[in-house]
């Protein structure tokens, strides 16, 4: 699992059991943002900030917050993430960014100006030298920085400023809520072509309560799945690139479940995955979720379910 680094403030504590950092040692060039799902947009960033880390010998950062900043400042418009802090830091790094670093996003952390945030964090902590953002980049107290004082304070301190415009698919422009908002949907394949790639969550199989064994179908169970960005239903799935899937996302209304869980199971696979970290990709959305009148009706519902991800992937 990669390793998560915080970068400590005196606006935001830093999360106990993270790596802590105080700043950078050498010149570097950042790209900012909350990155989530690590979309094409994302990449396209990612891909400037290397050509420049490349040309000008400076280390590459993704520097990053978490909590999400409306999950903090407006908590019932919070929307939900389609990446953990591990997952975003371990697909920026494949990216080739040297280092992704958060910031714990606290209501004190929220207050700061937006120079003190370029003077303080950006020029004396982080030493940018160059600064790669979106075309829709805000900071600082009440999203009061703008990208034109970030190239005024720039000149000021030192630092260069590139504006990088939207990045477009089939006219769309992409955004981590465009595809929040076709996973909701169940659009699982469009959600993947603004992504470029699968969408997929990488958590740990935790103790379930043994239903899927006692109808036959043993599921192993994800942690932390609460608040995916996830139609609630069927899906064919993917686990760590080689086995395929039927996943089950909801409350699992035939056992008036109360919360929402994941459980996949993994065609022709027999074993203890307890404790494992596993990556699963949602290929297609097959069914809604359903109750059923009797488990028996369940199981041959499974049978189906099954049987079309054999027909589609096997």
């Amino acid at each position: 699992m990669e390793e998560i680094i915080y970068l400590r403030t005196s606006h935001s504590d830093c999360p106990k059991s993270f790596k802590c950092i105080e700043g950078e040692e050498e010149d570097t060039i950042i790209t900012i943002g909350n990155f989530d799902g690590v979309h094409l947009g994302h990449r396209s960033l990612f891909r400037r900030v290397r050509e420049i880390s490349k040309e000008r010998g400076l280390k590459s950062i993704a520097l990053s917050f978490y909590p999400h900043p409306i999950k903090v400042l407006s908590p019932f418009q919070a929307p939900c993430e389609l990446t953990t802090p591990h997952e975003r830091a371990e697909l920026i790094r494949k990216e080739g960014i040297d280092r992704v670093i958060f910031i714990r996003f606290d209501k004190k952390f929220s207050t700061l100006r937006a120079e003190d945030f370029i003077r303080e964090i950006i020029h004396q902590r982080l030493r940018a030298k160059y600064l790669v953002i979106g075309y829709d980049w805000r900071f600082g107290y009440k999203r009061e920085g703008e990208i034109e004082l970030a190239k005024e304070m720039g000149r000021e301190l030192g630092f260069e400023v590139e504006e990088l415009q939207a990045y477009k698919v089939n006219g769309h422009v992409v955004s981590s809520t465009l595809i929040r908002r076709l996973l909701h949907m169940g659009r699982i394949e469009e959600a993947s072509l603004y992504l470029g790639k699968n969408y997929f969550i990488k958590r740990k199989v935790i103790k379930g309560e043994g239903r899927g064994s006692s109808l036959g179908f043993p599921t192993a169970n994800f942690e932390n799945t609460e608040n995916l960005c996830l139609r609630e239903g069927v899906y064919a799935v993917r686990v760590e690139d080689q086995f395929f899937g039927v996943a089950n996302y909801g409350k699992r209304p035939t056992f008036e479940g109360k919360r929402k869980v994941l459980e996949v199971h993994i065609i022709g696979f027999n074993g203890n995955l307890r404790g494992k970290l596993l990556k699963v990709e949602f290929l297609k959305f097959l069914r809604e979720e359903r109750k059923f009148p009797s488990p028996k009706e369940l199981i041959k519902q499974i049978e189906e379910d099954i049987l079309e991800v054999k027909k589609l992937f096997l």
